[in-house]
């Protein structure tokens, strides 16, 4: 097959085998950029498209590992029951739910019910008492009232256990 190439190319005028040399040369240079650059361009911009979502997630998980050591190196919950009630009044007091909220110590549970509350207000509140209080919740019922953003919840809460294995 090589020699058959041979011969035609013999055979060929030196003006058609200049043409035919500059078309086999520009038919190269179109796969060398098809196959290596044109890849690598839009990859690039892919790439740069990407990289602000990124560094964002990175941003996140950097405030998520900060908060995690935080939490891993305070002190385990070592109020007793009965302060650890104590506590939850006072947070929902200050967080204006004490005229909605009642907050019981039934054995080792902490157990709030709390009627026509806004529900913006209550999942504010509850992340509040979690962060401070490291207790953490082991049973919620919360209903819709008919009135819109309004809930009634029932929270039973416990002190968080560091003997436990994740």
């Amino acid at each position: 097959m090589i020699e058959l190439l041979l011969q035609r190319w013999r055979g060929m005028a030196p003006r058609e085998r200049r043409m035919v040399a500059g078309g086999a040369a520009v038919i190269a240079l179109a796969l060398v950029y098809l196959l290596l650059f044109e890849p690598a361009a839009v990859g690039r911009r892919q790439i740069a498209a990407e990289l602000p979502a990124l560094r964002a997630q990175v941003a996140r998980m950097d405030v998520l590992v900060a908060e995690a050591a935080r939490l891993a190196n305070a002190p385990a919950g070592t109020d007793s029951p009965e302060q650890l009630r104590v506590r939850i009044e006072q947070s929902a007091a200050s967080a204006g739910l004490s005229e909605r909220a009642q907050v019981q110590l039934v054995g080792e549970r902490i157990e709030v019910r709390a009627k026509d509350v806004p529900f913006v207000l209550l999942t504010g509140w509850i992340d509040t008492v979690l962060r401070e209080t490291r207790v953490r919740v082991v049973d919620a019922t919360v209903t819709r009232e008919l009135q819109p953003g309004l809930v009634t919840a029932r929270l039973a809460l416990e002190a968080a256990r560091r003997d436990r294995r994740p």
